[in-house]
């Protein structure tokens, strides 16, 4: 019989934010202490703990299961013990893969302390039907959530990762969003430039030159961790971001959800839904841009890209203007129909 001194323990824990939820029975503080009191009362050497605190057990790719497997490679760990099998891991097909192949084939020693499996033992049969049960938790975790983010989608709350350039976060609300009064007149400035024609190239060296700082390194500046990497430049503005800040209908006053999806509760992988199939609540926060004024930056935006499509040259540019108020007339082409308009009627100065 193997003596157990001889055996290096690693003990893994695990949790996810779903399985915070219920409560301090399944905290990581409690399955260390666990592990810790029965390696005691076992005898067992404990070569380290290994903690990866807010990963989810459907896939296995988590920074500290890993360098137990690193461990595991180079003889450092020969015994590893978790509280029950969900902690090791909630994909059945995977975990099986661990525990009844990997580990055997490596000299290393399995045991859940909750679910009385310890490889050692010939008599673990009812462990692959704890960990189809846990898979088929991870599944029904993923419809219940999904169906709870569609419901809180249909109501317009706020769901995204991070808010959109000129709105925060409602500190009594983390599902609405208020105006950030700095940020949302850079957004009017750029939506006033896009009324007088001048297309994301134009505007945005501008805002360049005008040394307006970004959107990344203003949120940086704000206390977003997510954006220090971007403040190599305060003022290095995209054409890809005014182009989506000028498409966005969040900045009417509308929330849209549903833009992007898993496509199989095993991984994080997302697909983008097409926007006709996005969930869109009109009137949820206030706007910073008025329909109007949003509606007749959509014409002239598909406007200059249909122009650019058909290859239609603007042989007037510059030269033609409105009899009425003097400004330059902009065109605008659509099912091979050409026309002109002046820019300044957008803001009821003309016409």
């Amino acid at each position: 019989m193997e003596q157990q001194k001889l055996y290096k323990a690693g003990l893994y824990c695990r949790l996810s934010q779903d399985d915070g939820q219920a409560g301090d029975s399944s905290s990581i503080q409690n399955q260390k202490a666990m592990l810790k009191d029965y390696c005691k009362r076992q005898g067992f050497a404990i070569v380290d703990f290994y903690v990866d605190d807010g990963y989810s057990g459907v896939n296995f790719n988590r920074p500290d299961f890993q360098r137990m497997l690193n461990d595991i490679e180079i003889g450092k760990v020969n015994l590893v013990i978790t509280k029950d099998l969900s902690r090791f891991g909630r994909d059945y097909i995977q975990t099986g893969y661990y525990t009844e192949m990997l580990f055997p084939e490596k000299g290393v020693r399995y045991i859940s302390m909750n679910d009385n499996v310890d490889t050692l033992r010939q008599d673990n049969d009812i462990a692959p039907f704890k960990n189809i049960l846990n898979d088929m938790y991870s599944r029904d975790l993923s419809r219940r959530i999904r169906s709870s983010k569609r419901q809180q989608a249909l109501r317009g709350d706020f769901l995204s990762g991070q808010t959109a350039y000129g709105y925060k976060l409602d500190p009594a609300n983390k599902h609405k969003l208020i105006v950030d009064p700095e940020a949302a007149e850079i957004v009017k400035e750029i939506f006033r430039l896009a009324m007088t024609g001048l297309g994301a190239p134009v505007i945005t060296k501008q805002l360049r030159e005008r040394e307006i700082i970004s959107p990344g390194y203003y949120k940086a500046m704000n206390g977003d961790t997510r954006f220090n990497r971007y403040q190599k430049s305060k003022y290095q503005w995209g054409m890809s971001t005014i182009r989506a800040i000028l498409r966005d209908r969040v900045y009417v006053g509308d929330m849209v959800n549903h833009k992007c999806q898993a496509l199989y509760y095993k991984t994080k992988k997302r697909t983008v839904v097409p926007k006709e199939q996005r969930i869109i609540v009109e009137n949820t926060h206030e706007a910073i841009i008025d329909r109007d004024t949003f509606n007749r930056v959509q014409e002239l935006v598909t406007c200059r890209h249909n122009t650019k499509k058909h290859n239609v040259d603007n042989l007037f540019k510059r030269i033609m203007f409105c009899d009425e108020c003097g400004y330059r007339l902009a065109m605008a082409h659509h099912n091979g129909r050409v026309w002109y308009n002046c820019v300044n009627r957008a803001f009821h100065k003309c016409g």
